[in-house]
């Protein structure tokens, strides 16, 4: 962590004095009747810099400069309101009340610059998903990503499954999850998208290949970014979910300020379960007679239960001299999961479960203008304890019907037909894994003046797993030693705006640094051996992002970086839960990303507005990380390097809008991943030089209807109806070069999702109810896992204040 401390002392000491002085605003918005103003557009006119009030009507506005300024509220709930401000503080509190009308949003929300269209007209390829869509229904964040243009979720089957993440045709750890720019590994798999709950979640940034200094990681592939809510006004919000598969999804979050010492606490907690008991069918889903004939059936998952839960809680202090942010907050999770089969769905489990806890630590500190004038500070620690057990112990095999096999064939002595390993997946395991976390991250911006900026961010993280097994024999148990992997990430950046804000530039430089050692124990054919390996790297990376407005609703765009991406600790050192081998020596991936592209609109003309973009992607990379092909015994797998893979393509997208009232989205993607190594090390030719990689999809089309009434039943209701179709063409499970006519296909899937939700007057109550899988498509994903059918669930969300 030492050089963690010499970055932060060395923008400490870095002043420069051409800075123009800026401050920030907030407050809240309220109707004459005292109830709060939601979704209300702010801007500032001058400056064209915006807002968007919450659940709660509070709004927030930074980087403003000082002066006087015109405040434009815009809502279709109230009248336009404008408001003159005079600013000379670095802090500005102002409350609104509007009068109540049905007029339609004004131009001034056209012209407004959200946060999340900052974001994407900074000339990276980037997609920002807000989640005020998709908090009220039985949605969790990883659907609303599904439905995001270039991006495809791959699951291996029910809620709490594992999930892969596809960017433009590059999946797997290619691509990094972050949570407020700590890498969600850190959090542990209780803590993950599946299981936080929409409703804590401000909304989620998608890097495309290009991935910005400041979020420090070593992401090759893209990114995506999940920023949660921090609400400054009191509030308490719960929900509850029911649906198929006997699933149940709860949630509370809740914040509280004293508005005269500014001392804040926020919390949060979640509670998942599902049976998963969908039904299968297929070429793997059979039963053997005593004859020894395969009888293909329809079967329902009989182990594959799932159950988590979590929660977290900061007190600190917010908007106060000292700091803007300052917290030190306490996360606690853990799960259950019964597993119901391998990597595959060829070998069917009965008994073979999984658990993991949590128990974590986090601090937050952050103030704009620390120590001078343009300098932000944001600075945030991590420690997390993980405890990971695999149980492993019963021989029996079982079948999709789920009963254990009978011994027709008197092949053994017992009833039941047994594993010779003594386990389901191997020899027989009480495993436990002991995972201790340290992360730290700084990120300092200096803002030279209005045009001109600096960031450096860096990331640092220090893991140790201690493995063990009781059931192993004692002298193999006394080889196995901690694991111990450090990373860390330095990250560069200058931002400038040029030509009166049509042109944006970002130039950035990015440092690695990776240090593995352990020692394990390998079974030779007469003796138990010790197996030490030590290696340490350094890389360094570069890149450029760039925007130009054309015209005031024409923007290009264009984004290239020579990426370097770091083995992962699951790569390298496995994860018995999740069925994957250790790989101790695989070599950093590494690749040439470009991005070019350009964004239309939106353009209106009286109610009716349409936009339109586009992105074209060029990635070559070597040394390509990717799960290798299963072990047809254990069932299991591990990570190799794939040589040189280069993949081009193209997303698009299109939107339209009617009276603020009726959305509609269409996306395509088209992603060409290729083998490109043609000779191996004897000089002789590959199989399947050319072809598409294995196992990843190339083409998807996703497509969203959403509806919304006002006034429905009741005055100030709102019911919004959705309609989402998403497309996936078919692939091949392995090499296409390989093997004869009957190759293994994973099938074109078409998914139909329809749902409504309706919201009482004031906003305190919504209910809603979701249909997943209409017409009961058979879906599948990662190696020809089966994942739900058709399914519905209901929701209700109450703000309690």
């Amino acid at each position: 962590m030492t050089r963690f401390y010499y970055s932060v002392l060395f923008l400490l000491c870095f002043s420069i004095v051409a800075y123009g002085q800026q401050c920030n605003i907030g407050g809240q918005v309220l109707l004459s009747d005292g109830t709060p103003l939601i979704g209300a557009h702010l801007i500032l006119e001058e400056t064209k810099k915006a807002g968007v009030t919450d659940a709660n009507g509070v709004f927030s506005i930074s980087n403003i400069p000082h002066g006087t300024h015109t405040l434009v509220v815009s809502s279709m709930e109230a009248k336009t309101l404008r408001q003159k401000i005079k600013l000379h503080k670095d802090k500005h509190t102002i409350n609104l009340t509007a009068e109540p009308s049905n007029v339609e949003l004004e131009e001034a929300q056209v012209a407004a610059k959200t946060v999340a269209s900052e974001i994407e007209s900074s000339g990276f390829a980037v997609n920002a998903l807000e989640t005020k869509d998709i908090q009220y229904q039985s949605i969790q964040v990883n659907d609303m990503l599904d439905q995001s243009t270039g991006v495809r979720i791959r699951q291996t089957g029910g809620l709490g499954s594992q999930v892969v993440y596809n960017i433009n045709g590059l999946s797997g750890n290619s691509v990094r999850i972050f949570i407020d720019g700590i890498p969600i590994e850190n959090y542990g798999s209780s803590f993950s998208l599946s299981s936080i709950p929409s409703s804590s979640i401000e909304r989620v940034e998608v890097y495309k290949g290009v991935v910005p200094a400041h979020l420090g990681g070593d992401a090759l592939g893209g990114a995506i970014n999940v920023i949660t809510k921090k609400l400054v006004a009191n509030s308490l919000n719960v929900s509850y979910s029911f649906g198929s598969f006997n699933t149940h999804q709860a949630s509370i979050n809740g914040n509280y300020r004293n508005q005269k010492n500014g001392l804040t606490f926020r919390g949060s907690a979640f509670y998942n379960y599902s049976d998963n008991n969908y039904d299968v069918w297929g070429d793997k889903v059979y039963t053997t007679g005593a004859d020894g004939k395969k009888e293909y059936i329809t079967a329902e998952r009989f182990h594959d239960s799932y159950q988590s839960r979590g929660g977290k809680a900061e007190l600190g202090f917010t908007n106060v001299k000292w700091a803007d942010q300052a917290f030190v907050g306490v996360l606690l999770s853990d799960l259950d999961k019964d597993i119901q089969h391998g990597a595959t769905m060829e070998l069917v489990y009965g008994n073979r479960r999984a658990e993991q806890s949590t128990q974590a630590i986090n601090l937050l500190y952050t103030k704009n203008d620390f120590l001078l004038k343009g300098l932000d500070i944001n600075i945030s620690g991590l420690y997390s304890n993980l405890r990971r057990n695999i149980i492993d112990t019963v021989p029996y095999m079982y079948d999709w019907s789920g009963n254990r096999v009978s011994d027709y064939w008197d092949l053994y002595d017992g009833e039941w037909l047994e594993y010779q390993t003594g386990a389901e997946a191997g020899d027989p395991t009480l495993n436990e894994d002991r995972e201790k976390k340290l992360t730290g991250r700084a990120n300092l911006t200096y803002r030279i003046n209005t045009k001109n900026k600096v960031v450096l961010n860096y990331l640092a993280t220090d893991f140790q797993r201690k493995p063990d097994d009781p059931l192993l024999p004692d002298a193999e148990r006394e080889l196995i030693d901690t694991r111990h992997f450090r990373k860390s990430v330095t990250g560069v950046s200058y931002e400038n705006t040029a030509f009166d804000g049509r042109l944006t530039t970002s130039i950035f430089g990015k440092f690695y640094y990776q240090y593995v050692k352990l020692k394990d124990a390998v079974r030779g054919r007469d003796a138990v051996t010790a197996y030490e390996y030590e290696d340490s790297r350094n890389e360094t990376g570069y890149g450029i992002a760039a925007a130009y407005y054309l015209f005031p609703k024409v923007e290009l765009t264009a984004s290239a970086e020579n990426a370097i991406r770091m083995p992962g600790s699951t790569e390298i050192f496995g994860n018995t839960a999740e069925n994957v081998d250790a790989s101790y020596e695989l070599e950093p991936e590494r690749s040439t990303n470009f991005n070019v592209g350009f964004v239309l609109g939106m353009f209106g003309k009286k109610k009716h507005n349409v936009g339109f973009n586009a992105n074209f992607f060029y990635r070559n990379i070597q040394g390509m990380i990717m799960p290798g092909v299963p072990d047809q015994q254990d069932e299991t797998f591990s990570y190799v390097n794939v040589h040189s893979v280069l993949s081009t393509g193209f997303d698009a997208e299109a939107k339209y809008s009617f009276d603020q009232k009726l959305n509609y989205r269409l996306g395509v993607s088209l992603a060409n991943p290729r083998f490109n190594t043609q000779y191996d090390e004897y000089g002789d030719e590959y199989l399947y030089y050319k072809d598409r990689l294995r196992n990843e999809p190339f083409f998807t089309v996703n497509s969203n209807l959403r509806y919304t009434m006002r006034d429905v039943l009741q005055k100030k209701s709102r019911l919004s109806m959705y309609y989402n179709l998403g497309y996936v063409h078919e692939f091949y499970r392995n090499w296409p070069s390989i093997g004869g006519a009957n190759k293994d296909v994973i099938p074109s899937q078409m998914v139909h999702d329809v749902g409504v939700a309706y919201t009482f007057p004031k906003d305190k109550l919504t209910l809603s109810a979701d249909a997943r899988n209409l017409l009961n498509e058979q879906v599948f994903d990662n190696w020809a896992l089966q994942k739900p059918g058709r399914a519905f669930y209901v929701k209700a969300s109450y703000s309690i204040f």
